[in-house]
């Protein structure tokens, strides 16, 4: 099952969804694996000027799949703390690509959804737009960069915020706050993303190559904040509180943790 797809434009435009939409797109191993492969075969081809990366049907992304979660409870320490390297440095690779990245963002973009999109150049959303950072809310640290990038998006006193309260905030707070720059109407998400990429195509490509380096060069510290993620992730994966935060989610109730 196909669940990344991609399509390019004459100019060198990219469009790279996730393509499981009956989960909104909620990340898994499998689409982690596809989306690793889709990145490599586009930078093999080298013709890229613009990635826009979206979802597709009613969400951008729902966060990590509840199933591969879920199955992390029976695995080791080791073994998840290397599983979540792995599975950052999928989606991540798209960093790889040294072009201009514009997230493209509707409905639900949750969890390790969002801190995907917050690794992206730009991200634009629809009005009806929903986002959170809500791996607390499962009593899981947060993971996919969330720590590193979040900060360098909205600065650091708002992301520790939307961190520790894991709210769900609407697209008008998105674009307050400057996690977004920009809101559309849900019909027009794509030919608005595509505006921006024109608008990115008609100036000098080699300045701008330049200036993607020079504004991603923070990024060299990214990985020291994934690992100690997937370190802290790996402990979580055998609590009782990620056990109560799964069991919460599938019983469609607010968890019930207990104090230390």
């Amino acid at each position: 099952m196909a669940l990344v797809s991609s399509s390019k434009d004459s100019s060198g435009v990219i469009t790279i969804t996730l393509s499981d939409e009956v989960n909104l797109n909620a990340m898994s191993e499998e689409m982690a694996n596809q989306f690793k492969a889709e990145v490599a075969t586009v930078k093999a081809a080298g013709t890229a000027r613009v990635i826009i990366l979206t979802g597709a049907g009613k969400s951008f992304s729902a966060g990590g799949h509840l199933e591969m979660l879920d199955a992390k409870r029976s695995k080791t320490s080791e073994q998840n703390r290397l599983g979540m390297l792995a599975f950052y440095d999928s989606f991540l690779s798209i960093l790889s690509l040294n072009v201009p990245v514009i997230a493209a963002l509707q409905g639900a973009a949750v969890g390790a959804g969002l801190c995907l999109a917050c690794a992206c150049d730009i991200r634009i959303a629809t009005s009806d737009a929903k986002l959170g950072f809500t791996f607390l809310k499962l009593g899981l640290h947060p993971g996919m960069g969330g720590t590193f990038l979040l900060p360098r998006v909205v600065g650091n006193s708002m992301a520790t915020e939307l961190l520790l309260t894991g709210r769900i905030i609407t697209a008008e707070e998105a674009l307050r706050i400057g996690l977004v720059s920009r809101i559309v109407p849900r019909e027009k998400l794509l030919d608005e993303a595509n505006i921006i990429a024109q608008e990115m195509l008609s100036c000098g490509p080699e300045a701008s190559a330049q200036l993607l380096r020079t504004m991603r060069a923070d990024l060299a510290a990214l990985p020291a904040a994934l690992e100690h993620e997937a370190r802290c992730q790996s402990i979580n994966y055998a609590s009782a509180e990620f056990a109560e935060g799964i069991s919460a989610i599938r019983e469609k109730r607010a968890a019930r943790f207990k104090a230390n």
